[in-house]
């Protein structure tokens, strides 16, 4: 009796041991199983921190942050930024992953329409570049990445990204845009509905796994003068090789 309660309990930790092999090759070696994983992971992490009152938008970790540069005034609305601006580094945070493939959902919800449209058209407007697919959703829960507000005058920000990565995979779990209304809305500082996408699609840049460069990009750190440009694709390109999905 007891060699068969040993050898039944063998084959259980066999088993088990297998379970945790065979999933931690799936989870490694299958981009969709991985993606998947994450998001689940985020969802149980974010109904905790709801449970216990935390507020994202007030952390204080700005490990996996990226922000827009320094918020120009009307006089510069219609002027191309300038060299100061070109080579600012006062917010060029770098990015700690991308998503395990080239596609993630997006819940877009500011209550406002105006910056509701820019988001759509910059989501478009990536999505047109077959190097990234942000896929609408009308949950938010079952988003990888959520577009929403702040309202900071304490920001020079116009919009800002926070990002949560898989410490293992170096794989986001999560994405959640700042688009500043303070700034974006307000007549006075000169942002056009061609800035504010332009805006837009920065953020979304970062939230695809894109940092700031100092050349002729979307991705410039001032944020708001430039719409996707060629490199920029060919960025999202590289940094997604290896996972695509077609």
């Amino acid at each position: 009796m007891n060699e068969i309660n040993f050898i039944f309990r063998l084959l259980k930790r066999i088993f088990i041991i297998g379970l945790l092999v065979g999933g931690g090759w799936l989870y490694f070696n299958d981009a969709q199983v991985q993606a998947t994983a994450n998001q689940t992971a985020w969802n149980v992490r974010d109904r905790i921190a709801k449970l216990i009152g935390r507020d994202d938008t007030s952390s204080n970790d700005n490990s996996n942050l990226h922000l827009n540069d320094t918020n120009n005034g009307s006089s510069k609305s219609d002027q191309e930024p300038t060299t100061e601006q070109q080579t600012s580094t006062q917010t060029s945070i770098p990015s700690t992953g991308r998503w395990a493939t080239n596609q993630a959902t997006v819940y877009v919800n500011t209550n406002n329409a105006q910056l509701d449209a820019a988001t759509n058209t910059a989501i478009q407007s990536w999505n047109q570049t077959g190097a990234f697919t942000f896929k609408p959703v009308n949950n938010q829960s079952k988003a990888d990445i959520v577009v929403t507000t702040m309202n900071r005058s304490d920001s020079n920000a116009a919009g800002l990204t926070k990002t949560s990565s898989n410490s293992l995979t170096r794989r986001f779990m999560h994405a959640t845009v700042y688009l500043n209304t303070y700034y974006l809305t307000d007549p006075s500082y000169g942002y056009s509905q061609e800035r504010i996408v332009n805006t837009a699609e920065h953020e979304l840049g970062h939230a695809i796994g894109l940092d700031h460069t100092n050349a002729v990009s979307v991705m410039q750190p001032a944020g708001s003068f430039y719409t996707i440009q060629p490199d920029d694709v060919q960025a999202v390109q590289k940094l997604y090789t290896n996972n695509k999905i077609e």
